[in-house]
């Protein structure tokens, strides 16, 4: 699975019932520090297995560099890593054999390839996949920060749930020690992580799964980055973000909410604060006609409910073309909103990263 980026190169293998599932990078600027404890807290906080919301497959996803890095330094060669599947169970998917989950890949990958129904765990398809995402994603996290570019996301909403956003308070200033010292990183703390935490379990109790939004800000992003049409910045990161299982919307800005709005309204006027040009207000996210604009970028994602849920559900048996019921079996997360942070952010470096090494 390759990525469609324009200057670097990203490779992610496996499957996630396989023994190991790994990332090539290629084509990362040479001579730069990575601090592999700080690449490795990074993939930590997308881990399963240690909140109540979580599957409780327990992966240690211990990253091992197998070339790229020499004395803490990327080099000229590809960069390898990989992370060992030790907790796999596919004998849970053994009950619904040829019957489609709804929602899940299973019937679109059927009708490609004719493949076996269900797919275990996902299989290339999966959201484990985007363990080896963080890997390559926190690299340019790293790089992209001794540029003094910051990206960091939270949560914005779950299910009926929201917290404030952009538009509430001055990015600039956002403390992320404090987000993310919440049980469910967000911009108003413990106790809207609390009401959330118990959105999840109210679904999880019902046999069900909620969805949500995450919001990412890009902090000090170089000016004059992108350019027109399929060239436009905007383009390219929500590419990287849909590369992320279970994303169905990103937004920038304002976002769907400018199509009410009034161009007096959704114009974002000039102004010289601290000797320097910024704009008033941010409804633009950042990017005009697809190139960075100086102030700081902001998009949205949203992701819907995990599709594996315990309630009976409608399905057909692709074999004997019968209708029947499925009662999906294994460990799933009642909702994957708050493991999906990392990878929203590591999905958004990749992007940057990418479009700034076009100059």
């Amino acid at each position: 699975m390759s990525s469609t980026y324009r200057n670097i190169d990203v490779e992610i293998y496996g499957e996630s019932h396989a023994s190991e599932i790994g990332v090539i990078v290629k084509n990362l600027p040479q001579n730069q520090e990575i601090n592999l404890d700080e690449l490795q807290a990074f993939l930590d906080r997308r881990k399963s297995g240690k909140n109540v919301w979580s599957t409780p497959r327990n992966e240690e996803d211990k990253i091992e560099i197998l070339s790229g890095l020499e004395y803490g330094k990327t080099t000229n060669s590809e960069l390898k890593a990989r992370i060992e599947n030790k907790d796999v169970k596919s004998k849970d998917y053994s009950s619904i054999s040829n019957k489609p989950r709804p929602s899940h890949v299973d019937y679109a990958v059927y009708l490609k390839t004719g493949a076996q129904i269900p797919i275990p765990g996902g299989g290339k398809f999966s959201g484990r996949m985007t363990a080896p995402m963080c890997i390559a994603g926190g690299i340019a996290k790293q790089i992209l920060e001794k540029e003094n570019i910051k990206i960091f996301a939270y949560v914005k909403s779950i299910a009926n749930v929201s917290a404030k956003g952009y538009m509430d308070v001055d990015v600039e200033k956002i403390n992320t020690d404090d987000v993310y010292a919440s049980t469910i990183p967000n911009l108003e703390g413990q106790t809207v992580a609390d009401k959330m935490t118990n959105a999840i379990l109210d679904a999880r109790a019902n046999q069900d799964s909620v969805g949500g939004v995450i919001e990412c800000i890009v902090l000090n992003m170089t000016p004059g980055i992108g350019d027109a049409l399929y060239d436009g910045l905007e383009g390219r990161i929500a590419q990287s973000v849909y590369a992320i299982p279970a994303v169905k919307g990103v937004e920038f800005g304002a976002g769907f909410a400018l199509a009410n709005m009034l161009g007096s309204e959704a114009n974002d006027s000039f102004i010289v604060k601290d000797g320097k040009i910024k704009t008033e207000t941010n409804n633009a996210g950042g990017i005009n006609g697809g190139i960075s604009n100086g102030m700081p970028i902001v998009l949205r994602v949203a992701f819907r409910p995990t599709p594996s849920i315990g309630k009976e559900q409608k399905s057909v048996d692709v074999v004997t073309k019968q209708e029947t019921t499925i009662e999906i079996q294994g460990r799933h997360d009642a909702c994957i909103v708050p493991r999906a942070i990392p990878v929203v952010e590591a999905a958004v470096a990749l992007a940057i990263l990418d479009a700034k090494l076009d100059k």
